[in-house]
C-alpha cells in the first residue's frame, strides 16, 4: 500500500538535504552559537556562498551597500533569514536533477517561485511575521508533487485527469484515487528532513486552512499565494469569485480582492528575477 511515508522513504534515497545545510542547522540548534559560527559553516561551501551573496545583492533585497561576505549578510539580515535562504537554495539544487513526463521542471519551478514571491509580498502587510519564512513555505508548497511524479507517475496521472473531468481541486482527486494528497507527502518529507514545524504544518494544511491549529496566518498566506500563482499561469483575473479562496483566509488576513490584484501585479514583475536567482540552470521545456 502506498502512503506518504513509504513514498518519502523511497524518495529520500534519491534526494536529501546537502550536508552543508545539515551542518548549518546543527549550529543554529546550539543556543550558544555565534554569527561567526554560521559564517564559517556556509563559507565551507563556495557554491552556496556565491548563490546567497548573489541573492542578497540583487534588486530583490534593495540593499543600499554591496554585501561582500556572508558575515556582512548575516549582520544585515540575521541568522534566521540566512538560514531560510540557504534552505531554499539547497532544496532547489537538490531537486535540480529530477525529470518526469507529467510536468516540465520549468513550469513546476515557475509556479513554485511565483507562489514564493506572492507569499513574501503578502507577508509584507504584517509587521509581526518574518517575510523570509513565508517565501520558503511558498517555494516548497508543491514539493510533494515532485516526489509523487518521480516515484509513482503512473498512479499520479489519473488524478490529474479526474480533477479535470470532475472540475474539482487536484488534492481532492488525489485523495479519491490514492487516499492521500501532495500536501501530505510534502509535509512528510519536511518532517523527515527535520525542517521547522512552521513549514510542514503550513504545507500539510494549505488546502484546508480552516483545519490548521497553528500558524493560521502563514497557512492562509500560502493558500492565497498558490491560487495567485495559478491565476498568473492561466492568465486569470483576480476577483473574489474567480479564485476559490477559502473564506477563513479573508477573515484571518483581512485582505481584499483589490489588494490581491495589486500583489499579483507586483509578483508578475518580480518572478522573472526570482527565477533567475533561484533556478538559473532550469531551461524552459
Amino acid at each position: 500500500m502506498i502512503t506518504p511515508q513509504t513514498l518519502v522513504n523511497d524518495s529520500i534515497k534519491l534526494v536529501s538535504l546537502p550536508d552543508i545545510y545539515v551542518s548549518l542547522n546543527n549550529v543554529l540548534k546550539n543556543p550558544d552559537y555565534s554569527m561567526s559560527d554560521v559564517a564559517m559553516v556556509i563559507g565551507h561551501d563556495p557554491a552556496l556562498t556565491s548563490r546567497l551573496l548573489k541573492i542578497v545583492n540583487s534588486p530583490f533585497y534593495g540593499l543600499v551597500s554591496h554585501v561582500d561576505s556572508i558575515t556582512h549578510a548575516i549582520n544585515l539580515l540575521g541568522t534566521r533569514q540566512i538560514h531560510d535562504l540557504a534552505l531554499a537554495t539547497s532544496i532547489v539544487n537538490s531537486f535540480s536533477g529530477f525529470h518526469n513526463d507529467i510536468i516540465s521542471m520549468y513550469d513546476y519551478w515557475f509556479n513554485s517561485v511565483y507562489c514564493a514571491v506572492s507569499c513574501q509580498l503578502l507577508a509584507y502587510h504584517y509587521k509581526d511575521i518574518d517575510t523570509e519564512r513565508p517565501f520558503v513555505a511558498g517555494l516548497l508548497h508543491d514539493i510533494g508533487h515532485l516526489v509523487m511524479y518521480q516515484e509513482i507517475p503512473d498512479e499520479s496521472r489519473p488524478t490529474i485527469l479526474l480533477a479535470k473531468e470532475k472540475g474539482i481541486e487536484l488534492y481532492l482527486a488525489e485523495r479519491e484515487l490514492l487516499s492521500f494528497d501532495y500536501a501530505q507527502v510534502g509535509a512528510e518529507l519536511m518532517r523527515v528532513w527535520a525542517l521547522p514545524e512552521s513549514l510542514y504544518r503550513v504545507t500539510e494544511f494549505q488546502n484546508e486552512p480552516d483545519k490548521v491549529d497553528q500558524f493560521s496566518l502563514e497557512t492562509a498566506i500560502v493558500h492565497m499565494a498558490a491560487l495567485l500563482a495559478r491565476a498568473a499561469i492561466s492568465k486569470q483575473e483576480v476577483t473574489e469569485s474567480s479564485l476559490p479562496i477559502h473564506p477563513v483566509c479573508w477573515e484571518i488576513t483581512g485582505l481584499t480582492p483589490d489588494i490581491l490584484s495589486i500583489i499579483k501585479q507586483e509578483a508578475d514583475q518580480q518572478v522573472v528575477m526570482a527565477m533567475d536567482l533561484l533556478v538559473a540552470k532550469t531551461k524552459h521545456a
